[in-house]
């Protein structure tokens, strides 16, 4: 029997996968993903009852349906980056390969149900995740609130963000983790119907509603900015203690610092310097911020070791408390909210990100020089050009 507060995780290499299901297929994904433990280091083979896969069942037609879906799902596969060996990190450089998901599905009849057992190619994605980090969890009573297969898929990718409040996708990396073709919904307002409005819609009655903004250029829908309204408890994680059992108030910066892949043991050298009051809540969250924007760049290689190096070892506290003086002035006389810290990045990082971009930005690469790149996704959204030490660089502050 399933807990009632059931906990599933994916690897975000997974969540940012190129595929798309059908509603059978997703619902026999989500039954899997049910039976999957942390603790799990081999894929089972599990017994799926159809009562499960098919709500309304009529005459002998959804049985056939489930048979087909099978048939279907054996061939189905992923397009999904190749993580690092050993480490399950994803590449600065990504490298996508095509694996299949199932190894067996197969309906008996005389069973009332469906046999199934993941790829083992794909258990870098789905099993001992706390040992990798980089991953997100889910609770598996919202993911059921979903119907549709898009809404499940933006779920998750906004699941992803959900510390950060917000996620932007260009249209392009929106079409392509959701295996979207050009021929499919080729006007946006038929994509925003069918997929957008619709995931609005279906996770306003989950933990994670949102709205969304869109953002053009030459009166063409270029980029979606996601804006999450979390619920109460909507960030309230759950993390394996040292004796395997869970505990339900651990805090979320805690969490946090584990999806990224910081382990437990070092989240408790940070929780004794909380205690002590070496540095406060904000200085976690300033580190999670410049070090994963660091990385994002490939200034920095190991995340979750550049992390716990600058909380253990302070050298941003300076910087940070900087940061707090210059706007607590602002926030006593005007009370205006605690200025963000300085952004930047050098030009020669943004170009190394231009002329290596993911494979659902290449089309819009070929049309769009960097200087064009540079005045659409910096300077418009507030970045000015300063020269440093002889380099320049796109800082906002």
């Amino acid at each position: 029997m399933e807990e009632p507060d059931k906990i599933v995780a994916q690897h975000n290499a997974l969540i940012n996968a190129r595929f798309s299901f059908l509603p059978l297929q997703m619902r026999l994904f989500l039954a899997l993903l049910a039976r999957i433990e942390f603790e799990d280091a081999d894929f089972k083979e599990h017994f799926v009852p159809v009562s499960e896969l098919v709500f309304d069942r009529r005459g002998g037609s959804a049985y056939e349906q489930v048979d087909e879906m099978c048939e279907k799902l054996t061939q189905f596969t992923l397009y999904i980056e190749d993580l690092e060996e050993g480490t399950r990190r994803r590449r600065k450089k990504p490298n996508y390969q095509y694996l299949p998901l199932m190894s067996k599905a197969e309906y008996r009849g005389d069973l009332g149900g469906v046999l199934a057992i993941f790829n083992p190619l794909i258990m870098p994605y789905l099993l001992q995740l706390r040992q990798s980090g980089n991953f997100t969890t889910a609770a598996l009573a919202q993911l059921r609130k979903l119907k549709s297969p898009y809404s499940l898929r933006i779920y998750w990718l906004l699941k992803e963000y959900a510390d950060f409040g917000r996620r932007t996708m260009s249209v392009d990396q929106l079409r392509f983790v959701l295996n979207i073709a050009e021929h499919e919904y080729p006007r946006f307002s038929s994509l925003k119907s069918r997929v957008l409005d619709k995931a609005q819609d279906e996770l306003a009655g989950t933990d994670l509603p949102f709205t969304f903004e869109l953002e053009r250029e030459s009166q063409v829908v270029k980029r979606i900015k996601f804006l999450l309204h979390l619920t109460e408890g909507a960030t309230k994680k759950t993390l394996a203690t040292e004796d395997g059992a869970s505990s339900d108030n651990t805090s979320d910066w805690g969490f946090s610092l584990q999806q990224v892949g910081v382990s437990k043991r070092s989240i408790t050298q940070i929780a004794r310097q909380l205690e002590t009051g070496e540095y406060d809540l904000g200085y976690v969250d300033f580190v999670l911020t410049r070090i994963q924007r660091q990385h994002s760049l490939g200034k920095v290689k190991k995340l979750a070791g550049a992390i716990y190096k600058a909380l253990i070892e302070k050298y941003l506290l300076e910087e940070y408390l900087g940061s707090r003086k210059q706007a607590e002035p602002k926030k006593k006389l005007l009370l205006a909210p605690v200025a963000e810290p300085e952004i930047a990045f050098s030009m020669s990082a943004v170009r190394e990100i231009y002329d290596n971009p993911g494979p659902f930005l290449k089309s819009r690469r070929q049309e769009e020089t960097f200087a064009q790149h540079v005045e659409q996704v910096y300077l418009a959204d507030g970045f000015v050009a300063e020269l440093r030490a002889g380099e320049e660089w796109l800082v906002k502050k």
